[in-house]
């Protein structure tokens, strides 16, 4: 499945290490700068029921509203269970059927439309999704450039390089990696210097910035953040 569309895969080093807000402030900028973009977060767990009782990623519905899309979480996220697991542990626990055919159907159904798509994945990119198969294998399958973001302080050198090692790999290019959150720690300054330091000198990756948390999100502030902390210019080359 490749996608055959413009866009890039925003990959975490773990959970809770800023994809959503990464992802967020990307699609700002990206539509800031005239471009449609359109934000899929393919397969999530930790769902929440909609009215017509189907489930939903809330990271889908923040970016939704933060960013003013007009599509519905649900065309964003075709594929999301209930519990906060991987998403086949959820589904073994949920007894749902999450077969790796049925992934690559759903998320080929909603990749579709012109723009370019800011993609995020789910958890680390070992994630399993499906019996046998990874995040990482529905990475390969997109054939997106890939941005990976990161924790900025202790443990983030490592799970850093292993998945850029992982995606490279695949055979995926990096277009470099992104730290998020971390604020208000004393050492933040500077471990976080010197952790992005020493990723960028092991791995050839490019550290393309630290993208601070804001406290009340809308497209204004997330495309004024992404331009005065990251530099955009690898991503925007990709999308071309």
């Amino acid at each position: 499945m490749n996608s055959q569309v413009k866009g890039i895969f925003v990959a975490g080093t773990d959970t809770e290490v800023g994809k959503t807000f990464i992802s967020a402030a990307l699609m700002a900028a990206l539509r800031a700068r005239g471009l449609k973009a359109l934000y899929r977060k393919l397969v999530s767990t930790d769902g929440v029921s909609q009215e017509d009782g189907g489930l939903v990623s809330p990271d889908a519905i923040w970016v939704a509203q933060a960013c003013g899309l007009e599509e519905t979480p649900r065309q964003m996220n075709p594929i999301c269970l209930a519990h906060a697991l991987s998403p086949l542990a959820a589904a073994r626990l949920e007894n749902a059927e999450l077969t790796w055919e049925r992934v690559l159907e759903l998320c080929r159904q909603a990749i579709g439309g012109e723009g370019v798509m800011v993609c995020e994945g789910v958890g680390g990119v070992l994630v399993p999704l499906a019996e046998g198969h990874t995040a990482l294998d529905l990475m390969a399958e997109l054939d997106l450039p890939v941005l990976v973001a990161a924790r900025p302080g202790l443990g983030t050198i490592n799970h850093t390089l292993l998945t850029i090692q992982a995606v490279r790999r695949r055979g995926l290019p990096v277009l470099g990696f992104v730290f998020s959150g971390g604020e208000g720690r004393p050492d933040y300054e500077t471990a976080g210097a010197l952790n992005s330091q020493l990723i960028a000198e092991f791995s050839g990756a490019a550290f393309l910035g630290a993208l601070p948390r804001i406290a009340e999100p809308d497209a204004q502030s997330l495309d004024q953040a992404a331009d005065a902390s990251l530099d955009l210019r690898p991503i925007l080359k990709a999308l071309q």
